[in-house]
């Protein structure tokens, strides 16, 4: 017999799903449902290109800084050239000349650390709880003691998010290791442990349970929406997520041209 999960065609879990439906339900269900804005946008290129470089420099501390950001500004053309999104243009080019500060400054913090990481992109595959389903993820850097999440930010960070510690304690249980997350800004790197995992696995277990109950409510995801709202004045909503929204929930009075 399918579970609830499997009904709506889900056969894991991810960090991401998870930490979405608690921050943006309304989306997570679309998102269940197979609606998505389609590509990634210049932050995320940005973030990705400076990872790569970063995690170069980790494995390979002697590597000079501007093959690093060299690098790192090849894959970022090259998703830039691969995406079919209109983009803003000036957004773009700022976060393409954030790249070479994401990249020295990270660089630096993992050479510091005077440590070679065993794996880097390693998968997780964990069973929390008594949810169905597994949850899959992947790791920044693997250490000998330490799984290390590699984060970039715009600005300073003075603490964890709930977010990233949901996500650091699940790499924790897949391999063992006491999770970190480090924020990497252009100009700092601020690097915190996460404490109590177990109770971060905890919440994960409560909030998918609750994912589950609405879930269980149809075995057609769209009408598992309904018991939800979507708050489409937050940033994660795009135009083209927008537009499915007003469209799910019937929204009245907007304007079909915006």
């Amino acid at each position: 017999m399918k579970s609830v999960f499997e009904k709506h065609g889900i056969y894991y879990l991810s960090p991401s799903t998870i930490n979405l439906w608690i921050s943006q339900p309304a989306m997570c269900l679309l998102k269940i449902a197979g609606f998505s804005d389609g590509q990634a946008g210049a932050a995320a290129w940005r973030g990705t290109a400076a990872d790569r470089a970063i995690t170069k420099a980790a494995f390979e501390p002697k590597t000079p800084n501007d093959e690093l950001v060299q690098q790192a500004l090849d894959v970022f053309d090259g998703e830039r050239q691969n995406s079919t999104n209109e983009q803003d243009e000036t957004k773009v080019e700022k976060e393409r000349g954030n790249v070479s500060s994401f990249v020295t400054v990270g660089a630096e913090f993992y050479r510091n650390l005077n440590e070679t990481p065993i794996e880097d992109q390693g998968r997780v595959k964990v069973k929390i709880g008594d949810v169905d389903v597994p949850f899959y993820g992947y790791f920044d850097l693997l250490y000998k003691d330490k799984v290390r999440d590699i984060k970039t930010v715009g600005r300073a960070v003075n603490s964890l998010t709930q977010a990233a510690s949901r996500q650091a304690s699940i790499y924790a249980l897949g391999t063992g290791r006491e999770p970190w997350i480090d924020y990497v800004t252009p100009k700092e790197v601020m690097s915190y442990q996460v404490e109590r995992p177990d109770y971060w696995l905890r919440q994960v277990e409560i909030a998918t349970k609750g994912l589950e109950q609405v879930l269980s409510f149809s075995d057609d995801t769209i009408e598992c929406c309904q018991l939800v709202y979507p708050d489409l004045d937050h940033w994660m909503w795009g135009d083209g997520m927008k537009a499915i929204a007003k469209d799910i929930w019937n929204m009245e009075n907007h304007d079909e041209t915006k």
